[in-house]
């Protein structure tokens, strides 16, 4: 309908954020609360979005690090009560999810038509079973989240930075979970088309892969080329380096010669990467503090965005070697032979709060062209790479970094995202070359 809003929503490791994209009016209104994604345990309450300055040192930071990093352990939805949060580990992303849902939702009008798209780690990259469950466990929180908002008003539930009641959020949660399916199973192929609804109707939801939802915003903006053997062509490297991982996706932008329409492809994503900007922040506290300074956490992840000479030291070197090292793998293995070799210009987007690290960008650029250089020789093609600048139509964040955060969060709430179909591979030109896209929404 063209009336619909798209809601995008970005439940990270160090802060969460929603966008709201109005199609009736044809821009973005990203204008909401960046939260922080910690949760506090205060007596029988828990809170979402807790105050940092004031309460540092009880906070419960990174659940969705250890729902990344620890999905085979104690069951996710266990009936025992973690130690920090009061309750298992799958009522406490529910519970994060749902204060963030609950509050991008207050602010859309009772009788608005929305849909809504939740960024999801580049999990489907990676068949390793910690993979495979960590995307399950998310799936189900992220549906039981939905189901919840569905099923009663806002004052009923969760919201950032108040307390809210750790035995109702468990019953509220175990009269829920029976009415989910954890919506429609999906793959790489089909993550952007699939649609889920609440068991009353309510709320319409999917999900998008996290790279894609980093690069959409910039893809559907970008300016595109007319080169021999493309009429109109757009290509997109995007690595989002958040808290807790990296991810990694490409992404071309085609222009149809006889239509002039403009068609979205991505290809597989890079596995993700755990790699990110929470381990630079705990190598710089352990540096610090054994210089005897005394710092917080919160002040270390201050301090590592600030051009001051540290990013030279050893730790903070080989964190962006590591970075770089995947990135050129995966520039290196993108199946493309038919519009990756073509000398038109590759943007390299680097997004996510940690990807303004000083030195990082220069870094992920030198080793996109070492990884060209390994499979392209035409020097046309290796002088074409450019970090574009980070504005965006329609919007106007002050500085970078509100770009680079924001980033996932807006690619979240595009309009058509199964318009942007999956490219298993891309073959060089000839008799036999065909697009492998993916279905139709359903």
């Amino acid at each position: 309908m063209s009336s619909t809003s798209f809601l995008g929503i970005d439940w990270g490791t160090h802060s969460s954020k929603s966008a709201w994209y109005r199609s009736n009016l044809n821009r973005y209104d990203p204008h909401l609360p960046i939260f922080p994604s910690d949760l506090r345990k205060i007596d029988e309450t828990i809170i979402f979005a807790a105050e940092r300055e004031t309460h540092a040192q009880d906070l419960i930071r990174s659940i969705k690090g250890v729902l990344i990093m620890d999905p085979l352990g104690t069951p996710f939805w266990s009936n025992e009560s973690r130690g920090d949060t009061g309750t298992s580990l799958g009522e406490a992303v529910a519970f994060s999810l749902t204060a963030l849902l609950n509050d991008a939702i207050s602010s859309s009008s009772s009788d608005e038509d929305f849909e809504i798209g939740f960024s999801f780690p580049n999990w489907l990259a990676a068949d390793d079973r910690k993979a495979q469950a960590a995307a399950q466990n998310f799936r189900e929180a992220v549906a039981v989240a939905a189901e919840v908002v569905a099923q009663y008003s806002f004052d009923e539930l969760p919201q950032p930075t108040k307390p809210f009641s750790i035995s109702r959020w468990r019953e509220i949660v175990s009269t829920s979970r029976p009415r989910i399916d954890a919506g429609r199973q999906f793959d790489l192929q089909t993550i952007m088309s699939v649609r889920n609804v609440t068991s009353n109707g309510r709320l319409r939801w999917g999900f998008i892969s996290e790279s894609g939802a980093a690069g959409l915003p910039y893809l559907r903006a970008m300016e595109i080329e007319d080169v021999p053997g493309a009429h109109g062509l757009a290509k997109l490297l995007v690595v989002d380096v958040g808290a807790g991982s990296t991810d990694i996706g490409y992404m071309l932008r085609v222009q149809h010669r006889e239509t002039n329409k403009a068609n979205l492809y991505y290809f597989a994503p890079a596995p993700s990467l755990p790699v990110a900007g929470n381990v630079l922040t705990r190598e710089l506290l352990n540096f610090l503090r054994a210089k005897n300074q005394r710092i917080t956490e919160i002040e270390a992840e201050l301090r590592k965005m600030q051009e001051t000479g540290w990013h030279e030291l050893a730790f903070v070197q080989n964190w962006i070697s590591q970075i770089a090292q995947h990135v050129r793998e995966y520039v290196e293995g993108i199946p493309d032979e038919r519009w990756l070799p073509l000398p038109v210009t590759l943007n390299v987007v680097v997004t996510g709060g940690s990807g303004l690290v000083p030195g990082l960008k220069k870094a992920v650029t030198d080793a996109v062209r070492q990884g060209l250089q390994s499979r392209i020789k035409e020097k046309k093609v290796l002088e074409k790479i450019q970090t574009p600048g980070e504005h965006l139509p329609k919007l106007s964040f002050g500085t970078e970094p509100e770009y680079a955060r924001r980033a996932v969060c807006l690619g979240a709430s595009d309009a058509d995202r199964p318009s942007c179909k999956f490219m298993s591979n891309m073959e060089a030109p000839g008799p036999q070359f065909k697009i492998a896209g993916a279905p139709k929404w359903t």
